[in-house]
């Protein structure tokens, strides 16, 4: 196995601490001294890997897609029907390796301020129209053609719900909860 870089090493760490300070202190607060604070590091090594904390920021955004993405495309490996694969890509957004407190807070928070950053909004399109064609090439195979696009916007609207009332409210999340009641969503969804 190769050994990662340094310089690689340094730069998640610096993904890592944004996560944790934006979850305490709000996208809008983060100040570049408080990301380095919690990565117990300077403000100089912010701007020396990624040139300061708007492209840190869309580094963290492109770190949680892409652990999505993995999630993702871990459960689709084992989907042998359609309905399995719809299944897949549902549970694949509550799975536990990511579907947490702290991460909706995050997710949250950057959605928020996509329309703001075109950074942030590229990846959000980016994002979304990734999820829509998996979700209608599965649906496309279930229910009628005509009926495809409107599942799917109303299953990315229950998806998306879910991640902003996690974010907002003080109960606990529950990736497992929340996996079985999209199960039972879809189930609902799809009679």
């Amino acid at each position: 196995m190769a050994r990662k870089k340094i310089s690689d090493l340094r730069r998640t760490e610096l993904i890592e601490a944004v996560i944790d300070a934006t979850h305490e202190h709000s996208f809008a607060a983060l100040t570049v001294a408080q990301i380095a604070e919690f990565a117990q590091t300077s403000t100089g090594s912010i701007h020396y890997y990624f040139g300061g904390k708007d492209a840190l920021l869309a580094a963290t955004m492109r770190h949680l897609l892409d652990r999505l993405k993995v999630v993702t495309i871990e459960r689709l490996v084992k989907a042998t029907t359609p309905r399995e694969r719809l299944d897949a890509i549902v549970l694949a957004n509550f799975d536990d390796a990511f579907f947490s407190k702290k991460s909706c807070s995050v997710w949250v928070q950057f959605w928020a301020m996509a329309p703001y950053s075109e950074p942030l909004a590229r990846l959000q399109v980016l994002n979304q129209s990734r999820v829509r064609s998996n979700l209608l090439h599965a649906l496309k195979q279930i229910v009628p053609a005509n009926q495809a696009s409107q599942c799917c916007t109303a299953i990315q609207t229950y998806m998306d719900g879910i991640w902003l009332r996690s974010c907002q409210t003080g109960i606990a999340v529950d990736a497992g909860k929340s996996q079985q009641d999209a199960m039972t969503f879809l189930d609902r969804l799809l009679v």
